[in-house]
């Protein structure tokens, strides 16, 4: 009884975002953009909601006088929500997306040459400016097959229509979820295929998560693109790590931007280095697009056991010390 009341539920929701989907799949950009303004306003006037998104900018930037750590707030809270509203805009029309967000040519052609080489592209994207239109663009306008790693959400109806229908429908991204995600991004790259990888997600060192310094302060972040470049260079399959990030030029418009390691990766000690590279190019682009990031996000929430008192007073009120199962699984986890 209780699975039939859970299911009924996740109909519901599904019925709800079924409607939302279908209004804003017709409304003008124009009026989503200032839908988005009206939410934003508000949600950046909710209490809790507020705390976090500036605490971690502060933390971030502790430089930053507290009016300006409001206005990022504000911003960052509209772009929030316009990146959900666009999301859902985008997947109404593929031709929207050839109307409004078309990257440089010649982003487009060292794709290509990627391609033609048969070098597998592994990207690396933040949740910065427009990160929906980062996804779709590669394999829409460079023709390349692309594997995209998303989490699960509990509601398997949303699974099915975020993931499947919206995502591989309109841009032709093959959608895996994390569960199961090394195996399947593995057989991905096996079979030609590029993979889309976000670096601000936090991940357990047990899970394959290292602790990279993100604006002076240590956050556990996936070291997925380097040990799937590793693996690639073992195998024999030529692969490039790639960055990139759409950033908001205005209403409807994105200026790509992408950049390679600074050098070959096999000059890297370990893969740790790799990402502590790829953590720093991000910082970059965040602090020059501050507003345009997701600072609604406990990304800050892990202590190392080893950070020093100094380095743990820049944590924010929600960040606690991990456990040792942050490093390392149980004995009862062991034999499952």
């Amino acid at each position: 009884m209780k699975r039939f009341f859970r299911d009924l539920w996740y109909r519901g929701q599904y019925a709800v975002i079924l409607g939302l989907d279908w209004l804003v799949r017709h409304l003008p950009l124009r009026v989503l953009w200032l839908l988005a303004r009206g939410i934003g306003w508000m949600l950046d006037h909710i209490p809790p909601f507020r705390k976090l998104v500036r605490s971690n900018i502060h933390a971030a930037m502790p430089e930053l006088p507290p009016e300006e750590v409001a206005r990022i707030g504000r911003e960052s809270c509209f772009n929030l929500i316009f990146n959900m509203l666009e999301f859902f805009w985008l997947s109404g029309d593929p031709e929207r997306i050839r109307r409004r967000y078309r990257p440089p040519e010649e982003l487009l052609a060292h794709l290509r040459e990627h391609l033609e080489k048969g070098e597998r592209i592994i990207f690396v994207n933040p949740h910065l400016g427009s990160w929906e239109a980062s996804g779709v663009m590669a394999p829409f306008y460079a023709g390349i097959r692309m594997v995209a790693i998303a989490k699960p959400m509990r509601n398997p109806y949303f699974n099915r229509f975020i993931n499947y229908r919206n995502r591989e429908k309109v841009a032709g991204m093959e959608i895996v979820l994390s569960r199961g995600a090394i195996r399947a991004s593995l057989k991905a790259l096996h079979d030609g295929k590029s993979l889309g990888t976000l670096i601000d997600q936090n991940t357990r060192v047990r899970d394959g998560g290292v602790f990279v310094d993100f604006f002076g302060i240590p956050v556990a972040s996936s070291a997925a693109p380097a040990a799937l470049k590793r693996y690639c260079d073992g195998k024999g399959i030529p692969a490039v790590i790639i960055y990139a990030t759409s950033i908001r030029q205005g209403m409807g418009q994105t200026t790509v931007y992408n950049e390679y390691l600074s050098r070959p990766f096999s000059e890297y000690a370990d893969d740790r280095a790799v990402l502590q590279e790829l953590m720093q190019i991000s910082e970059r682009y965040i602090r020059r697009f501050p507003e345009q990031y997701l600072w609604f996000y406990h990304r800050f929430q892990n202590i190392p056991r080893d950070a020093s008192p100094e380095v743990r007073a820049r944590y924010p009120w929600y960040a606690k010390e991990v456990r040792p199962t942050f490093y390392r699984k149980t004995a009862s986890e062991s034999a499952k």
